[in-house]
């Protein structure tokens, strides 16, 4: 007899550890009376169909965590789980499915899913394996209190996997987690992040946060030579994050970490101030997302402006940080090849360590998201390095690759993994790269 419950993560350019399912299935240990028995996970970087056919053949639910750019794999692996157990419930979470109406959802997949869980999945994922959902698209909010999330169950997800692969790779050992759950109350026309939640500024004690980073030191062996990686969205540096850097160092955890920041909320005397305390608790990275030269910063949606992004980077700088800038071509329709090139001299200006260029896509959920013009996007072969999509008024998406490549080219020295992975490799032992180099 196979697990009652399989919790699968589709094979997705987009591979950190599945830290959502982690959750789902800890939360159900706690408040469900279940155990990790009554589980199995599969990942479709490392296992074969054949494998997670196998593993779902006498399953009672099965849970897929998907983005937009994961739900060709998981319908194809569905027909093949089909074949082999018809009478599986089949749950649906993550991104993919947050920017849909119930309704919507209902007639793109209804027929092929039995739940969609939107938004935080703990509480929903328990209803439906109780037996207690009461309907089959249920949406929750951010929990008001998150310290009674239990830490994800990194065993049922085989993070060993994942250090291995990195070890193989010739990088340093990393992981991720979650520091805050909060969603950004800003509206940027590229994010789907609002559709997840209502917006809040909601955190994890820093009793809770070091507790999590204990075990990450003493279970997973994450030491001073290793990097988390802040799997947050944007973190906002709140007196919890202070009270977390001062209780890290205390408890002398060791390894470092990094984090995405939006510019212009590191710059506030008290918000220095817990950057300067976090840098001293070991953060060595900042990730921060430019998208534009100063021309077009204000259709970001994005609270910056270029005198903003200018002192963020001089801060940063002067604090030590290794700090990552992030840059979206074609994000507006009012991009010109001179907008394009304004970018050179402002990070030349700016002087990012990394710098990483991706071509907009519009996703489910975010504000520039319009279903009749953008539900026939094939996202399976789309993503934000690689897309037919995309154009402006003056540019084609031809014409946006192209200036794609030649920022990569022009920064080649300070490209972010993806677009150079063998410079970053080598650079692995004195910059520790974190997020870009997962």
């Amino acid at each position: 007899m196979g697990a009652r419950f399989v919790l699968i993560r589709p094979k997705s350019i987009h591979q950190w550890e599945a830290l959502g399912v982690a959750y789902l299935a800890a939360y159900s240990y706690r408040y469900g009376g279940f155990s990790r028995s009554d589980y199995n996970f599969f990942d479709g970087i490392f296992d074969e169909d054949e494998e997670i056919i196998a593993g779902c053949k006498d399953a009672e639910y099965i849970g897929f965590s998907l983005t937009t750019f994961s739900v060709d794999e998981a319908l194809r692996l569905m027909k093949k789980i089909r074949a082999v157990n018809s009478d599986a419930k089949i749950v649906w979470g993550g991104y993919a499915v947050n920017g849909f109406t119930e309704a919507r959802l209902l007639e793109k997949w209804g027929d092929q899913v039995d739940y969609f869980l939107q938004g935080p999945g703990e509480e929903s994922w328990l209803e439906v394996i109780a037996g207690k959902a009461s309907g089959r698209v249920i949406r929750k909010q951010i929990m008001a209190e998150l310290d009674r999330i239990p830490y994800p169950d990194r065993e049922l997800i085989k993070i060993d996997r994942h250090f291995e692969k990195l070890r193989k790779m010739g990088e340093i050992r990393k992981t991720s987690m979650e520091m805050q759950r909060s969603v950004c109350p800003f509206d940027c026309v590229f994010c789907a992040g609002s559709s997840f939640a209502k917006p809040n500024k909601r955190s994890r004690t820093a009793e809770n946060i070091v507790g999590e980073m204990v075990e990450l030191r003493d279970k997973w062996g994450m030491d001073k030579d290793s990097m988390v990686l802040m799997a947050d969205a944007e973190v906002f540096l709140t007196p919890d994050m202070y009270n977390m850097a001062e209780l890290k160092i205390r408890q002398q955890v060791e390894f470092k970490y990094g984090m995405n920041v939006v510019p212009s909320m590191i710059l506030a005397p008290s918000q220095r101030r817990t950057l300067e305390k976090m840098r001293e608790s070991g953060l060595t990275e900042i990730w921060m997302g430019v998208e534009s030269g100063p021309t077009l910063m204000k259709e970001t949606g994005k609270p910056i402006t270029p005198e903003k992004v200018r002192e963020a980077f001089r801060i940063t700088k002067e604090l030590g940080l290794i700090r990552k800038g992030y840059f979206i071509l074609g994000f507006t329709p009012n991009e010109t090849e001179d907008t394009i090139k304004e970018r050179i001299s402002f990070i030349e200006e700016i002087d990012p360590d990394e710098v990483g260029f991706t071509i907009y896509i519009p996703v489910p959920g975010s504000r520039d998201y319009n279903e009749e013009l953008h539900g026939a996007i094939n996202y399976a072969a789309s993503d934000e390095y690689q897309n037919n999509f995309t154009r402006t008024i003056t540019l084609t998406n031809a014409d946006l690759h192209r200036w794609q490549d030649y920022l990569v080219k022009y920064f080649s020295d300070k490209a972010a993994w993806r677009q150079n992975p063998t410079k970053n490799r080598s650079l692995q032992q004195h910059r520790n790269p974190g997020r870009s180099g997962y």
